[in-house]
């Protein structure tokens, strides 16, 4: 498969993976409510874009579905493709296209069925674009802009909050999604930065086989935090290994501010985008970007693999 082309930005929404069975431990972290998501695929594109996308797709609902303590009939799935009878399980049940009217739809029903201790995931990934003004999401028919997107979210009532946008001019998203009590990650700044980006590629194989040490408080879960951090490091290996330039900068808020952080700097190797000098990252002020994210559970941690356990 060849890498990711410049231009367009894509549109998905949520997070996992087929063959998580072997990495994820069967339990998921206990907490009260009700885990919900929405995963939305804009326009995938021409045929190997397609394939990539609709693989994600699937994944990652097979991975919410059975490793994350998602419930099927939570998990909401929108493809920018009309679905064929080669598509995998998740396309086959999915709500439709995603175009304005559904993805208006299936925002209005998370607000309406969220409960205050529920959860509710999105995860955008997909094709669009900047122009100067605004950032756009490709869909079949009229396109959403940041402004439009974020304003279908506004009043949703749920204990945990975690939007990731891993699209090109991203960054664009993250003030109008900003609220109290909500995670937001964005894969690019606010900038220019519109080039196609790897980071939904890093976030379903992070997902997919999570990294030695992805558990950094060993407290035996992985925290949306740890999350974010083992994708931009899996992101910013991708650069390096094609000795590219990376032309995108995940940022995190979660204070409200709406400004977001990038908070991989203290933690990844210099050969990655980390500090030239290592050191240890400061512990996190209740006001700090990272603080709630750290605090928030997205799945339990990896244990020893069968065959290091035999041998014990």
């Amino acid at each position: 498969m060849s890498r990711w082309k410049p231009s367009l930005l894509y549109f998905v929404v949520v997070l996992s993976l087929a063959g998580a069975a072997s990495v994820f431990s069967a339990e998921s972290p206990k907490r009260p409510g009700t885990k919900r998501a929405l995963v939305i695929c804009g326009i995938p594109g021409d045929d190997e874009h397609r394939a990539l996308f609709a693989g994600a797709v699937e994944k990652i609902v097979s991975a919410l579905t059975t490793r994350c303590g998602f419930e099927a009939a939570d998990v909401f799935v929108r493809f920018g493709d009309p679905v064929t009878a080669g598509d995998g399980h998740a396309l086959q049940k999915a709500r439709g296209l995603s175009d304005r009217a559904g993805i208006e739809a299936d925002a209005a029903e998370l607000r309406n069925r969220a409960q205050p201790d529920d959860s509710v995931f999105v995860i955008v990934i997909g094709h669009g674009h900047f122009d100067d003004r605004h950032a756009h999401l490709n869909l079949p028919g009229p396109d959403l802009d940041e402004q439009e997107f974020g304003k279908l979210f506004e009043g949703l009532k749920a204990r945990e909050q975690v939007f990731m946008i891993g699209t090109p001019a991203s960054g664009f998203f993250m003030k109008p999604l900003t609220a109290p009590g909500r995670i937001v990650i964005t894969a690019t700044e606010a900038d220019h930065e519109v080039n196609e980006t790897l980071f939904p590629l890093a976030l379903a194989d992070v997902l997919t086989t999570p990294p030695e040490g992805i558990d950094r408080d060993k407290d035996g879960s992985i925290s949306v935090f740890e999350l974010y951090l083992a994708v931009v490091a899996n992101v910013m290996k991708r650069y390096a290994d094609d000795m590219f330039l990376p032309t995108e900068h995940a940022r995190l808020d979660d204070n409200g501010d709406g400004r977001g952080s990038e908070l991989q700097q203290a933690y990844l190797p210099a050969e990655l985008g980390g500090s030239a000098k290592p050191r240890p990252p400061r512990a996190f002020g209740p006001k700090d970007d990272g603080s709630l994210a750290s605090r928030t559970p997205f799945a339990t941690a990896p244990g020893p693999k069968p065959e290091a356990a035999k041998t014990k």
